[in-house]
C-alpha cells in the first residue's frame, strides 16, 4: 500500500533552515510515517518557485529528517534567479527523485525543511510529496 504526505512552506532568508509544516486546507497536519512497520520512502516529488524580489542567483534544497526516517537526507529542489521584476515568471517544474528506498519507521515523526543558499533573492515557495510504501 502506498501513502502520501505533501509539505509546504516559504523559505524567506538565505542559509536559514525553515521547516515545511503546511498541508494546504489540512486543518490538523500529520507529520507522521504511516503504517506501522519497517517502511520505505520511495518517491519525492518536489516543486519550488522564487518570487523575484531580490537580485541574484540561489538554489534550493530539501532536508527530511526525524525519528521515522533512517538518517539525513538532502535534495535539491531547483536554481532561481533574482531580476526585482514583478512581472517576471516563474517556470516551476517538479523534480521527482524516483526509487529511493529510505527506510522509515512507521508512526514515526517526519521533518521536512527547507533552505536557500547562495543568494537572498526574497522568497521561495516549496512543496515537498511525500510517496511511502507501507504496511
Amino acid at each position: 500500500m502506498s501513502k502520501t504526505r505533501t509539505f509546504t512552506g516559504s523559505v524567506t532568508a538565505v542559509n536559514t533552515v525553515t521547516n515545511l509544516t503546511a498541508q494546504g486546507s489540512i486543518t490538523s497536519p500529520t507529520l507522521t510515517v504511516p503504517g506501522t512497520g519497517g517502511n520505505k520512502l520511495k518517491r519525492v516529488s518536489i516543486s519550488a518557485g522564487a518570487d523575484f524580489l531580490g537580485r541574484g542567483n540561489a538554489v534550493s534544497f530539501i532536508r527530511i529528517t526525524g525519528d521515522g526516517i533512517n538518517g539525513q537526507h538532502q535534495l535539491a529542489a531547483g536554481g532561481h534567479g533574482g531580476q526585482i521584476v514583478t512581472t517576471a515568471s516563474s517556470d516551476i517544474k517538479p523534480i521527482v527523485y524516483e526509487d529511493c528506498d529510505i527506510a522509515c519507521a512507521g508512526g514515526g515523526a517526519i521533518t521536512v525543511a527547507g533552505e536557500m543558499a547562495e543568494t537572498d533573492i526574497g522568497s521561495i515557495g516549496i512543496a515537498v510529496t511525500l510517496e511511502f510504501e507501507h504496511d
